[in-house]
């Protein structure tokens, strides 16, 4: 069991190195969500934040960042989801709605149009 959680946990690593590596080479900007990752942690969200590796992938990009001239970002992750991208307007939703519905006609799925929102505060 040792073992293979070792295995994972190397594999994972590796794939992290590469996503920053990836990232930090195409990108002269990366925005982040500041995320609580301790309150999400305690949350109903636990096991997928854990298996993420979030704080371990930010940390890998600020490190090659530093390095390659990058700009990295982290944002206030207030409303990210909530927000449209279009016109700023704040639309309640809920977990399990996946897809963002503005009443001026802009759809896009829930996590585009956050990524959108996340890419406007930072680099606006």
């Amino acid at each position: 069991m040792a073992a293979s959680s070792a295995k994972i946990a190397r594999q994972r690593r590796d794939h992290l190195h590469k996503l920053s590596r990836s990232l930090v080479s195409r990108y002269q900007g990366v925005a982040f969500e500041d995320l609580n990752l301790t309150g999400l942690k305690k949350g109903m969200l636990a096991r997928s934040v854990h298996d993420a590796a979030w704080s371990t992938l930010v940390q890998f990009v600020r490190f090659k960042a530093a390095s390659a001239g990058a700009e990295i970002v982290l944002v206030d992750p207030r409303d990210t989801s909530q927000t449209c991208p279009s016109c700023d307007a704040i639309k309640p939703k809920a977990l399990k709605e996946r897809q963002h519905r503005c009443t001026w006609g802009c759809v896009l799925d829930r996590d585009v149009a956050a990524a959108k929102i996340v890419h406007q505060r930072a680099f606006r």
